[in-house]
């Protein structure tokens, strides 16, 4: 049976990067790495996570480079072909982040 596809929110894009031990990724990392589901990498969120990642975080490269290894990348067609991403607010970025890290937004 092949496995299935899941598109990555961009929360659980973040939590690969930045999340504590236990993070639903880790979940996500573990079916991918048995076969059950290939993780869907929209640029999107990827842009969206990494522009979330503060100085001080302690990133987790190991988990990230895991879910590189099993992920899909897939265009987000959110914008125009060879044109730029929309920032994030700083709204949006706080409110990936309370959810990564289990604080109130």
């Amino acid at each position: 049976m092949p496995a299935s596809p899941i598109t990555l929110a961009i929360d659980l894009v973040l939590g690969a990067l930045i999340g504590p031990p236990g993070h639903p990724i880790e979940t996500i990392l573990a079916r991918a790495e048995a076969g059950e589901w290939t993780p869907v990498l929209l640029d999107l969120a990827l842009y969206c996570a990494m522009a979330s990642v503060r100085p001080e975080d302690t990133v987790d490269h190991a988990r990230f480079a895991r879910l590189l290894r099993y992920a899909q990348p897939a265009a987000s067609r959110s914008r125009e072909p060879g044109g730029a991403f929309t920032p994030p607010t700083l709204e949006e970025i706080e409110h990936w982040r309370a959810v990564v890290l289990g604080e109130p937004s």
